[in-house]
């Protein structure tokens, strides 16, 4: 179900960076990794003209990380939602950011990286070969030193320029599309200078003294860092037997299940999206299945600060079920029937309802409980409301489809 890791010490990530400037100053990097050690998430790297350098990321644990690899003044961490239909990319991180890319026709460096094998690009030693010509060509380097001791290697695999941009930050808009001048200070590498959208396979290589989930302990220097989820930050309660008043037996039973869920979820909706590629539905699904990914994300990671045990064999089972549920023939032996969307769909609608209820229980209990973050859980309710109203919609124009031609058919 996880994406698998590479060799221990190295974690790999697979997906997409896309860099811009503005007229207004304010340089943005966007990373969108569809594969990664966490899962799939997406994160904005932002650096204003007056040198403030932010990170918006989706959870603790992928800020966490992200921000003892490179350097910010300031992380927040808000749900990023990417959704990308044809040439255009669509990038929302809470209310802080709505970003607009489009993209253009792959360019001859684009050309060339595209003639790599993928096996290739993404061995190390490969970056050895491509980081003088990067240098020069592009601005960038593809190979260097990362922060808590950490080496990064960038595979690139294919590039396209960004054709046009808008970009609101906090309400204010930054201004047409510009050059990435001056190079970004997040870290040893930068995006290209020309605003592109470049496919790549970053490897990173983790000090094995940092432990098994890559959590860096914080530097002393690090800790000017302004760390806040939607609001101020708060200390982490240590661990104790209940949460608010709340059985912590029942609660990790309660989370676990939903958890379960979620994996169901996960698979059903990336299976949908699949089975509906090039259409419009399909197009409408990929976006809810990636915030979907990231809920489970999410979930994991509230169970984690509310020291919650994942129960393996739960997980397996809200996989195999899913898989399970699949088998059902719907009228057709061979081919999807018709009837196998609407009923998916209907699927996907009551397990975001419950994903909702979930969300709604932890938000009662979280006015005692610090670990648990009211402005968050306000947003990924407001994100779940959004998607029963997107799965609504189309469950009900693929009901009446595929009845009104099954009766017609009958007559």
């Amino acid at each position: 179900m996880n994406p698998a890791r590479p060799a221990p010490g190295r974690l790999r990530f697979d997906g997409w960076i896309a860099g811009i400037g503005t007229a207004s100053g304010t340089r943005v990097v966007l990373g969108h990794w569809p594969r990664s050690p966490f899962g799939p998430f997406s994160d904005v790297m932002l650096e204003r003209e007056d040198g403030h350098r932010l990170l918006l990321a989706p959870t603790r644990r992928t800020a966490d990380f992200v921000a003892g690899t490179y350097a910010f003044d300031e992380v927040r961490i808000v749900p990023v939602r990417v959704r990308v239909t044809g040439d255009h990319w669509a990038v929302t991180a809470g209310a802080l950011l709505d970003l607009r890319l489009t993209v253009g026709r792959r360019n001859l460096p684009g050309i060339l990286l595209r003639s790599v094998p993928g096996a290739l690009a993404a061995r190390t030693g490969w970056t050895a070969l491509t980081d003088p010509a990067a240098r020069v060509l592009l601005g960038a380097r593809t190979r260097g030193s990362a922060g808590g001791g950490r080496r990064e290697w960038y595979g690139a695999r294919d590039l396209h320029r960004i054709s046009a941009a808008s970009a609101v930050h906090e309400g204010r808009d930054l201004g047409s599309l510009a050059p990435v001048e001056p190079a970004v200070r997040f870290g040893f590498g930068s995006t290209p200078r020309a605003p592109s959208l470049v496919r790549v396979t970053t490897t990173v290589s983790v000090p094995r003294t940092a432990g098994s989930r890559a959590r860096p302990r914080p530097k002393p220097q690090d800790q000017r860092r302004r760390i806040v989820m939607n609001g101020p930050v708060r200390a982490r309660t240590p661990r104790s037997r209940s949460t608010g008043g709340a059985d912590m037996k029942l609660l990790g039973i309660y989370l676990n299940d939903h958890l379960a869920g979620a994996t169901a979820g996960t698979q059903r909706i990336g299976h949908l999206a699949r089975a509906s590629r090039g259409t419009a539905l399909g197009r409408a699904l990929d976006g809810i299945a990636a915030e979907i990914a990231e809920d489970r994300m999410t979930l994991l990671e509230i169970m984690r600060d509310l020291d919650v045990p994942v129960r393996h064999y739960k997980v397996w089972g809200g996989w195999a079920a899913e898989k399970a549920g699949r088998l059902k023939l719907n009228g057709r032996l061979v081919r999807r029937s018709p009837l196998s969307t609407v009923l998916e769909l209907e699927a996907l609608r009551l397990g975001v309802e419950g994903k909702a209820a979930g969300w709604t229980t932890l938000r009662r209990l979280a006015p005692t409980d610090e670990r648990l973050d009211p402005a968050l859980l306000d947003t990924l309710l407001d994100r779940a409301e959004r998607q029963q109203d997107t799965v609504e919609e189309w469950r009900v124009h693929e009901a009446e489809t595929a009845l009104r031609t099954t009766a017609r058919s009958a007559g």
